[in-house]
């Protein structure tokens, strides 16, 4: 970080910024009145039967082996939320102003750990939650410009070996999906 400082500061990312990786498993509120201009509002009792519907999900969890595969397995099963059902409720590199609010303060709580479960109540309805990992944000943009060098670099020397016409180097794009 030090040797590239000014870069980091310069894109806005500072040594203490953190991107984080969670699960959740959404339930939303059932029922709900919609006012003239569509927008639909739960009484009290429909909160709180959400609230006591994701709780039983999340005590049938923690009844359970509490890994992350069976919470993974049990999102694919149980979340509302299309976006990342097939992810087994997977959320990577979310960073501050990514998620909603509620969600984020979960999230990037300075005492979460691997593991961590919980419920975080959004407008969206209860998100049962599964804390993953966090990493500091500037290392995944050093990997990145790293990549990005290297790519450059070996398309280059291709394109000293093997040379050939009308071929737009510049425009290839290399990365690294690991």
């Amino acid at each position: 970080y030090s040797r590239n400082e000014a870069y980091f500061t310069g894109n806005g990312i500072t040594k203490e910024d953190k991107l984080v990786d969670a699960r959740h498993i959404l339930v939303g509120p059932k029922g709900g009145a919609a006012n003239e201009n569509g927008v639909i509002t739960y009484s009290e009792e429909e909160w709180t039967a959400c609230e006591a519907e994701a709780q039983a999900i999340l005590d049938a969890f923690l009844a359970g082996d509490k890994t992350e595969e069976s919470f993974a397995a049990l999102a694919t099963e149980k979340t509302e939320d299309g976006g990342s059902r097939a992810t087994g409720g997977l959320y990577e590199n979310i960073y501050k102003g990514k998620m909603v609010a509620p969600f984020e303060a979960w999230c990037f709580d300075e005492n979460r750990a691997y593991g961590d479960t919980g419920l975080v109540r959004t407008d969206y309805g209860y998100h049962i939650m599964y804390f993953v990992s966090s990493k500091p944000m500037w290392t995944v943009y050093a990997e990145n410009g790293w990549v990005t060098e290297k790519s450059n670099a070996f398309l280059m020397d291709l394109a000293e070996k093997y040379p050939m016409e009308n071929v737009a180097y510049e425009k290839m794009i290399l990365g690294y999906n690991g």
